[in-house]
């Protein structure tokens, strides 16, 4: 039986490869970063738009020539959930002791993620997972296998059946069906982030243009519930 607990966890853990690079470490050994703006569409592709379907804030703190930088994740589900604040520390100098003007934003960026691992963000990289050359290519294959628009159960004459053969467009008439009848912000949303997640984040990825429609579906869904007031 699936772990509930372990839903949001399992979705983020596996790293594109395409979005790291090696960092040569202490003591001779080679880490694995990764790109802060990868991260930033995990979390955009699970929960939706910054300041919509997730949030951050940075506090800084300047203190003997170092810039703190605590972070505090939000996320939304069924409602806010919130954690932290992480926290990261940078010099305010160079090595040739001039003024280091990205410090702020490399201690900020650092701190996320930090944050984002606490969901599970990247937790392949950072149980050492990518330290093995066999399960990166097998990243590498998996994130680089072509998917198709997965399809829905739908109804004929009477009874439910899924089947492989069923057009796409009978697929995207139930997504389309159900963002149009939504009755609130709240309904909306789970349409896009839960009920046919899989089938958002398959579109933005090989199908763009299936995807800006059903994306524009959606924007005007949500100006509509807005103007109306209806959460």
């Amino acid at each position: 039986m699936p772990n509930k607990n372990m839903k949001i966890w399992e979705t983020l853990s596996k790293t594109n490869p395409e979005f790291t690079k090696p960092l040569p470490g202490y003591g001779g050994k080679t880490l694995t970063t990764i790109d802060p703006m990868y991260q930033i569409q995990m979390m955009t592709d699970l929960f939706g738009p910054v300041g919509l379907g997730w949030k951050y804030k940075v506090d800084y703190k300047y203190i003997d020539g170092l810039v703190f930088a605590e972070v505090t994740i939000k996320y939304f589900t069924n409602e806010w959930h919130e954690y932290g604040p992480v926290c990261s520390v940078q010099n305010l100098s160079k090595k040739n002791g001039n003024l280091d003007d990205e410090a702020p934003k490399k201690a900020m960026t650092d701190a996320m993620t930090k944050a984002f691992s606490h969901l599970g963000m990247s937790a392949d990289v950072f149980l050492g997972k990518f330290d093995d050359s066999k399960y990166v290519e097998q990243m590498k294959q998996e994130f680089s296998q072509p998917q198709k628009i997965p399809q829905t159960k739908v109804k004929s004459n009477g009874t439910a059946h899924g089947n492989n053969h069923v057009n796409e467009t009978i697929a995207l008439d139930n997504v389309e069906k159900d963002i149009a009848n939504a009755k609130g912000i709240r309904e909306l949303r789970t349409v896009r982030y839960t009920k046919h997640k899989e089938a958002f984040d398959l579109a933005i990825k090989n199908h763009p243009a299936i995807y800006k429609d059903l994306d524009n579906l959606y924007r005007t869904r949500e100006t509509q519930l807005n103007t109306q007031g209806v959460i």
